[in-house]
Order: structure tokens, then C-alpha cells, then sequence
């Protein structure tokens, strides 16, 4: 009975192929006691044409994985002779060239994507060809064209605020338009026209003694400085007003003399400077006479003041007179390069001087000032101060607090990224110091272990504190480097026989003590 019964599905079978319904065909001889018949195994041998042809059909009308299930059906009936492993490796090879081109189709959808979401138009229209997808293609062209009308219109009003001379409100809307909407060649052309205007008119604001408007202008002029380089004349003059603003309030004459003499030496023929300065030169006239007077003799014999006794940055450095400064010491390390800085107890930092500090890839051709491990650009980013304030322009990609940006300005505690993986976090440790601190992440560390790059601006302060830019993490002693004339000193600041420590000057690879505190400073040398 059940002999009967096979030779009734074999019959099927082979009437299934004769009719043409292949896969009725390969299901019946897909059990095991067919197959192991005589007539069985002839009927595997009579599938291998059609299934082959019908596995060719679907590979030409691109259907790779049903060509691919066909040839997979032979070898699983033990019917994988040459041709067919040929014609399965030739389909798998279209099979992963097609995921290759979808993955490359998606990576191209997501550079525009990104290059949208970055604000770079111009970039982003002339990738957006490499996207396959026609429905990804025509909704990122649609995103481009909405953004640059969008942009258009913000310009326009730029434009006629510019005709009316209003600088201050065509620059909030140049920057409203790069900031919403990206830049393009538009926002870049009108950069120029707005460049121009924006150095006239910081000249006539200063001319006229309009220094509210300079400093209104400062905090606007830094994105416009990175398109159109001539504005930087017109930023340099609000930096100068509002340093000279600051170090009135902070009744730092000597610091607010020699930034009006700068502001002099850019414009000689400015009359409310040289008033200042007249107005300064009786000042120090009449601090003569009170230091010559009997009350300026005891004054002398008092002890003086520790770090925060004064209000504003100059209680840092309460170890120079109020004219004059200490004389440089020939031994001094000049601040004009790199400086590695290892302190007993503290991590090892690197000391860069400078207003623009260069961010880059370690061991590239191009020379930077800070050689970061990791997969980098050569310059990947700039860090600028502009006065107090810290900003970051990036060529490559960077992330600060997990938002990607072209130029920024920095914050006390933001996290930054830069590529991929080099990790690090900027610091103001004081409010009485412009000094600002890069901590790296571990796996970041540069040559020599640095693991901390000290953006030094006049003063730096070393010891256990939390408002320390290098802390130690033990004893109380605490000191303050400063440059005098291009040259690093230091002195002790807190902790035992303070008030009678000297101003040292800072040699080479010797080892200095101030206090409890041990510090040797030399060259960076750059690998």
C-alpha cells in the first residue's frame, strides 16, 4: 500500500514538471523517500534545466534573491554541478554590490542631511546629485530651496537696513539668516557689502566716542570675521574699548593706560582718548604724591593683599606696584611657544600663549599648536579669545553639549567633541582670570602624558582649589604664574610665608619651589 502511494507521488511529480509547475515539482521530491527512488533521482536531474533558466530569468529581470532560492533548491537536492555554483556566485556578488550601493545611497542621503542640518547649502546642492533615492532626493531639494528662500527674504531686509544705516540691525539679520538657514553663496556675497559697512561704521563709533555701540557690536562681529577678514580691524577696536571698560571699573590704571596707548596707536587723532590718557597722567601724578606723603610710608609697611582681596582679575597678580612692573629676569622662559608644565601632584599640562590657538591632528605636516591623537583634520578647529570670552570655529566636525556647530561661543563646563572620539571639557576655573582650561579625557591624553592644555592669558594659578587652573591634590600651598615683558615668573600666594614670598622668575627644566608647592617648566617638544 504505501509502495503504491509513493509511485502516486512521483507520478504527480513528474506530471507537475511536464506541465511546467516547477515548484510543485521540487515541494514533492522534497521528501526524503522520493528522492531516494530511481525515478526520483531522475526527476532531480530533470529539474536542473528549468530551475537553472528560471534562476537566469530572474537574475536578468533583477529579482537576485528568487534567482538566488532557485540555485540554493540544486544544492540542497544535490544537484550543485559547476554552472550552477558559478551562476550563485555571480548573484551573490550582484546580491552584496547592491547592499554596497544601498548603504552607499544612504550614507550620500545622510552626508546632505547633515550638510542641511549644518547650514552648508552651496556644499549640500552640489552632493545632493549623489542621492539615489528619488523620494529622499526631491524632499532634501525641496528642505534646500525652502532655506534659501527663507534666507533670501532675511537678506533682503538686511539690505534695506543697510540702505538706512542701520549696521547693528543688517548684522543681527545677516547673522539670523546663517544661523536659521545656512550659508550659501548669497549670505557669503552680502558678507562683503556688510564687512565694508561694519569697519566704517566701527571706525565713525569710535571717532565719535560711541563705545556702547562698539560693545554692542563686539559680541555680533566674530561670525562675520571668519567670511569677510577685514572686519577684524573694526573687532579689534571694540575688544580694546571694552578691555579699557573693564579695567576702569576694575581701577586697574596701569593695565588701562597701556590699552588706551593701543587704541592711540591704531587712531592718534581720537580726542576722548588722549583726554583719557591726560586724565590718567594727573591720576598717576597725584598717586605719587599720596605715595610721598606719610600715609604712603605706612601704606608701604602693610602686608599685601592675597588673591581676592581686590575686586577684578588684578588681585591675581597683587605683586607689582602701580607703575612699573618687575624687572624681566634674562633666565625667564619666553612665552612664545608651547610650554610643557609638570607639578608635583597635578596632572601634566601643556601652556599655549596666544589669541587663536590651532587644534589639530598630531604628527600632520601642518604646524598646530595643540597636536591632538585621533581621527582629525590636520587644523580641525581654532579656539579664539576676544577679550573674555572664548570662541570655537571648526573646520572639521565638532560637537559641543551633542550639537554639532561651525563657531561658537564657549561656556564654563561645555563638552566638546571633536571627529569621532578625542574628548575634552573647558574650564574657567577662576572668574578672576581671562585663563581658560582644556581637560582632556584620558583616552586623549598628548605626547608626554599632558592630559590638560592651559589657554594662558596673564595669570595662571596652581594649587588645591577648585578656582585653580592646574590643581594639586594635596598640601595648601598655592602660587600664580604670570608673564612680566614676554617672560613667566612666579610667586607664592597662599600658604606658609606667603606675604614675604619673592616673584621667582621661571628657567627651563629647573625645578621651582613656592611653598609646598614644586613646578618645572620647559619646552614642549611636538611629536
Amino acid at each position: 500500500m504505501f509502495g503504491r502511494w509513493l509511485f502516486v507521488r512521483i507520478g504527480a511529480a513528474e506530471k507537475a514538471l511536464r506541465e511546467g509547475r516547477i515548484d510543485d515539482a521540487c515541494a514533492a521530491v522534497e521528501r526524503e523517500d522520493l528522492r531516494e527512488h530511481t525515478r526520483g533521482q531522475r526527476l532531480l536531474d530533470e529539474l536542473v534545466k528549468p530551475l537553472m533558466a528560471r534562476a537566469r530569468l530572474h537574475r536578468q529581470a533583477g529579482r537576485l534573491r528568487a534567482a538566488l532560492a532557485d540555485l540554493d533548491k540544486l544544492a540542497a537536492f544535490g544537484r550543485a554541478t559547476s554552472a550552477v555554483q558559478t551562476l550563485r556566485q555571480q548573484v551573490a556578488e550582484e546580491m552584496q554590490a547592491d547592499v554596497r550601493a544601498d548603504a552607499e545611497a544612504q550614507a550620500a542621503a545622510g552626508r546632505a542631511a547633515d550638510l542641511l542640518r549644518a547650514g552648508r547649502l552651496e556644499t549640500m546642492r552640489a552632493d545632493l546629485d549623489g542621492v539615489k533615492d528619488p523620494q529622499q532626493r526631491e524632499a532634501l531639494a525641496q528642505e534646500l530651496e525652502r532655506r534659501v528662500e527663507r534666507s533670501g527674504q532675511l537678506l533682503a531686509q538686511a539690505a534695506d537696513a543697510l540702505g538706512r544705516e542701520d549696521v547693528l540691525g543688517a548684522l543681527r539679520l545677516w547673522q539670523e539668516a546663517c544661523r536659521r538657514h545656512g550659508r550659501s553663496g548669497e549670505t557669503d556675497a552680502f558678507a562683503v557689502r556688510l564687512g565694508e559697512s561694519c569697519r566704517r561704521a566701527c571706525q565713525q563709533w569710535f571717532a565719535d566716542g560711541h563705545v556702547d555701540r562698539l560693545l554692542t557690536a563686539h559680541a555680533q562681529l566674530d561670525p562675520l570675521i571668519d567670511r569677510e577678514p577685514t572686519v577684524a580691524e573694526g573687532a579689534r577696536l571694540a575688544e580694546l574699548c571694552a578691555r579699557a571698560a573693564t579695567n576702569l571699573s576694575a581701577a586697574d590704571y596701569t593695565n588701562l593706560r597701556q590699552t588706551l596707548l593701543r587704541l592711540k596707536g591704531i587712531r592718534a587723532d581720537v580726542p576722548w582718548v588722549n583726554d583719557a590718557l591726560t586724565a590718567l597722567a594727573s591720576l598717576s601724578d597725584a598717586q605719587e604724591r599720596l605715595t610721598a606723603s606719610p600715609l604712603g610710608l605706612c601704606a608701604s609697611r602693610a602686608a599685601p593683599p592675597t588673591v581676592g582681596d581686590r575686586p577684578g582679575k588684578t588681585a591675581l597678580l597683587a605683586v607689582a606696584p602701580l607703575r612699573g612692573e618687575y624687572p624681566v629676569d634674562p633666565h625667564a622662559l619666553r612665552l612664545e611657544k608651547p610650554l610643557l608644565l609638570l607639578v608635583d601632584g597635578a596632572a601634566s599640562a601643556l601652556l599655549v600663549t596666544g589669541e587663536r590657538v590651532r587644534l589639530g591632528r598630531g604628527g600632520s605636516a601642518v604646524a598646530v599648536d595643540v597636536p591632538l591623537p585621533g581621527d582629525l583634520h590636520t587644523h580641525h578647529a581654532d579656539i579664539i579669545r576676544r577679550g573674555e570670552d572664548y570662541f570655537l570655529t571648526a573646520y572639521g566636525r565638532v560637537e559641543v553639549n551633542h550639537r554639532v556647530v561651525e563657531h561658537t561661543l564657549l561656556r564654563d563646563g561645555d563638552r566638546l567633541v571633536l571627529g569621532s572620539q578625542t574628548r575634552m571639557v573647558f574650564c574657567r576655573p577662576s572668574a578672576k582670570s581671562d585663563t581658560a582650561v582644556l581637560r582632556l579625557s584620558h583616552r586623549n591624553r598628548l605626547a608626554q602624558d599632558v592630559s590638560e592644555i592651559v589657554l594662558f592669558q596673564d595669570t595662571c594659578l596652581i594649587g588645591p582649589g577648585v578656582s585653580c587652573h592646574v590643581r594639586t591634590r594635596e598640601g595648601n600651598g598655592q602660587l600664580v604664574l604670570f608673564a612680566r615683558g614676554g617672560a613667566l615668573h612666579a610667586r607664592q600666594t597662599a600658604g606658609d610665608g606667603w606675604a614675604a614670598a619673592p616673584v621667582q622668575a621661571v628657567a627651563a627644566g629647573q625645578t621651582l619651589e613656592c611653598g609646598d608647592v614644586r613646578l618645572t617648566v620647559k619646552p614642549y617638544e611636538m611629536v
